[in-house]
Formats: C-alpha cells, structure tokens, sequence
C-alpha cells in the first residue's frame, strides 16, 4: 500500500502533522519526531518502543485495530528517518457508532518518524533495503537490519 500521504483525502491532515514535526524537529537533536497531539480528537500519537539487538534495531508500534493496508512504513535513506503513518478505524457502521458513550481508545490519523540509528553516539549504519514490517496482535513491528562490517574501509586521499 501507497504510504498515507500519498492518499488524496489524508492531504489535509498529512501536511498539518508535517507541518508540526518539521516544528519538533527544528533545533532539538531528538532521534524521533513525535508529531503533537492537537485538539483534534481524530489525530493521535502511538506509543513506540524501539530495541537494539546486535543485529538489528526492533520498533513496537502500538496500534490495537489497525489494518495492514492502513499503515504505510517508508525508509527515506538520505534522512536516515523511518516514517509510520496510517489511520486506524473504529469499527462499525455510522448507526452504531453513532451510540458511543465513552471513547477511551486512539483512533483517527496518525504519523511519526524515528531517526535510525537512534542515537548520537550510536555508529551502526542500517541496511534500508531490508527492512521488514508486520502487523501482529495489534503491534506493528518494523525491522531494521544493521549493516555488518567486518573491516573500516580507508581511502587514501592524494596530496596535490
């Protein structure tokens, strides 16, 4: 599936999101850009938990009710930034959801980006074409490989 920004109808909401995470992005040197809750009550954060294994980096991404073919995961390499977007539905049909009494769960349109590797300090570099996504109980789980590196290569630089 097309990544949601690439959907006609989510152009209002995807630009107001790009809008606050260039914000957030801006002097800060976070390794994710959370993008802020706003009074919009259909746009949300999900929470993420991100592992470091020796072979790979491991994102859990809350999203309980979500479809596979709402969510979008793209690796931009230039940026080194992971992007998770999509909408996550309540389900039912209009009479019924008209009868809700009390709202507690997320829903409604969501987007984050996480700069990989995450941190500063980190030096590992990622293997972009081989990640790896799926949706599993509620979670999405994305897998970025590490690029394994046996040697340092060096290049000599002549003097002129």
């Amino acid at each position: 599936m097309a990544a949601l920004s690439s959907q006609p109808w989510a152009q209002p909401w995807v630009q107001t999101f790009n809008n606050y995470a260039q914000q957030a992005a801006g002097p800060q040197q976070s390794s994710e850009t959370l993008v802020p809750e706003d009074k919009d009550e259909n746009n949300f954060v999900p929470p993420i938990d991100i592992f470091s294994t020796e072979k790979a980096y491991v994102l859990h991404v809350a999203l309980p009710g979500a479809k596979k073919e709402d969510v979008g995961v793209n690796w931009d390499e230039d940026k080194g930034v992971l992007n998770l977007a999509g909408v996550v539905y309540r389900q039912g049909d209009e009479d019924f959801l008209r009868h809700l009494a009390k709202s507690e769960r997320k829903v409604g349109v969501f987007e984050r980006t996480v700069k990989l590797p995450p941190g500063e300090e980190e030096k590992d570099e990622v293997d972009g074409d081989m990640i790896t996504a799926k949706l599993e109980d509620g979670i999405l789980v994305v897998t970025v490989p590490k690029v394994e590196k046996e040697w340092t290569e060096v290049k000599r630089v002549d003097i002129e």
